[in-house]
């Protein structure tokens, strides 16, 4: 029975990218608060729907200004900008917030953003942002291993160390990471293993892991739910998702590949074109200062702010203590649609959700 589920499971994620048209094409409707006559600011966030509520929350009591929330994945979100720009539609979006800084740097590069230099970019670091004002980075989060301790002892494992164990016999139909193509946690993975690896190497890894893949996920945390609820032994994905499930009480440890991994510059951006512009400016002011990024801290996250005055949230780990690579978030960009190709060639995957 297991296994006719993983063959199931398979065959839902390997549909062709067409599907993710489709998907934003649906998800477009709604976005306008009903019972009102002027369109709230519309946030596309990658975020979970329930935490990027707590930000628009903070901001329309500091502000006044309503907030609305859409989420969808990082890859999904940039799909969906480029689909309205290239039929010479009007944006319904105003701000992007939240997923891997390469999406946004993708954005810029093809003008699907708006220059804005906030005043709270002088306490964040430069690397951490566009030089240009296209997109500024909001948060920090390394890649990590979640292992369901329980499930690993009852496979007769030890904790994976390194990302070579996870290609044990004895993990097959164990493990879980979010589809590349669709997430921008997945096509972290996949840049930081070409990144540590070389390319070549990367998509040969990636090839045998997907013998012990069980599914690509369209949301990237979600694999940390399945490790949580015991359905699989390990997943990969943002070390900060990994805390926040074990927090929330699920069965869940934390593990870094000893050999090095790579992380996200969460980003956020102003569409090109909003009709919301100085509403959008005042979100981006918002969630790069200090008061925005204490949030994290505040409600138990741990995403690792940018600002340098904020809180480090308690119990979230530094890049310094654990091995970062030196990740290059304009190559992961630059090589991206050839990157994907590729994974997809190797493993026969082909789209997200």
């Amino acid at each position: 029975m297991r296994m006719k589920n993983i063959r199931h499971l398979k065959r839902i994620s390997r549909v062709s990218r067409i599907c993710i048209v489709l998907l934003i094409l649906v998800s477009c409707s709604g976005q306008h608060v009903t019972g009102t006559s002027q369109r709230s600011l519309v946030v596309r966030t990658a975020l979970m729907e329930p935490e990027a509520m707590v930000y628009a929350r903070a901001f329309e009591n500091r502000t006044g200004i309503k907030v609305e929330v859409v989420r969808q994945s990082t890859g999904v979100m940039l799909s969906f900008l480029k689909f309205e720009r290239n039929n010479a539609v009007d944006t319904t979006i105003d701000v992007l917030f939240g997923g891997p800084a390469d999406a946004y740097v993708i954005g810029a590069r093809e003008g699907l953003f708006e220059k804005y230099i906030s005043p709270e970019r002088a306490n964040i670091a430069r690397d951490h942002m566009d030089k240009d004002g296209c997109w500024s980075g909001v948060y920090l989060g390394s890649i990590g291993f979640a292992v369901n301790p329980k499930r690993l002892k009852e496979l007769g494992l030890s904790t994976p160390a390194c990302w070579d164990d996870l290609l044990s016999p004895k993990l097959r139909g164990e493990i879980s990471m979010a589809n590349p193509v669709s997430s921008g946690t997945g096509y972290t993975i996949l840049a930081t293993l070409a990144q540590i690896m070389g390319k070549d190497q990367a998509l040969e890894y990636l090839k045998a892991l997907d013998s012990n893949t069980l599914d690509y996920t369209g949301s990237g945390a979600m694999p940390g739910k399945l490790v949580g609820l015991g359905q699989i032994a390990v997943g990969i994905l943002f070390s900060h998702d990994v805390l926040a499930f074990r927090q929330q009480g699920y069965d869940i440890d934390l593990v870094f590949p000893k050999e090095g991994t790579g992380f996200e510059i969460g980003g956020i951006a102003i569409v090109k074109g909003t009709k919301k512009l100085d509403e959008a400016k005042r979100f981006v002011d918002f969630m790069l200062s200090a008061e925005g990024q204490n949030l994290y801290a505040a409600m138990g996250e741990f995403r690792l702010p940018t600002n340098r005055l904020a809180t480090i949230p308690p119990g979230a780990v530094p890049f310094s203590k654990i091995n970062v690579i030196e990740y290059d978030v304009t190559w992961a960009a630059v090589h991206k649609e050839d990157l994907l190709e590729e994974w997809m060639s190797a493993t026969g995957d082909a789209g997200g959700e």
